[in-house]
């Protein structure tokens, strides 16, 4: 019926979300809910769209960063990893453009 973000971390990050259901609340984890839905950051807003009648029609998660927003995500280059992607596939995928070589 309703999802509130219901801890932030000092940097508005989403650290617990409560989701309000017809029979009661949970206060769950932002980071799992972050995976559940495939947000790339913890750093969102929520807007509701109400029915006429008041109940909620849906939500938009409205992202506002990668990371530090200043470079490679370690939590999104771990999930990568994990997911079989290359050293040079996960900083290429964050340092669009780039020439990996050797400099030494």
């Amino acid at each position: 019926m309703d999802l509130k973000p219901a801890r932030l971390g000092k940097s508005g990050r989403v650290i617990q979300v409560e989701v309000v259901g017809s029979r009661r609340a949970v206060v769950l984890n932002g980071f799992n809910i972050r995976g559940a839905l495939g947000l790339k950051d913890t750093l969102y807003t929520i807007t509701r769209e109400s029915n006429p009648d008041g109940s909620i029609a849906s939500f938009t998660f409205h992202g506002r960063g990668f990371g530090h927003g200043v470079g490679l995500c370690q939590t999104g280059a771990f999930g990568m990893a994990r997911a079989g992607r290359s050293y040079e596939e996960i900083l290429k995928h964050y340092y669009q453009g780039v020439e990996i070589r050797r400099a030494y």
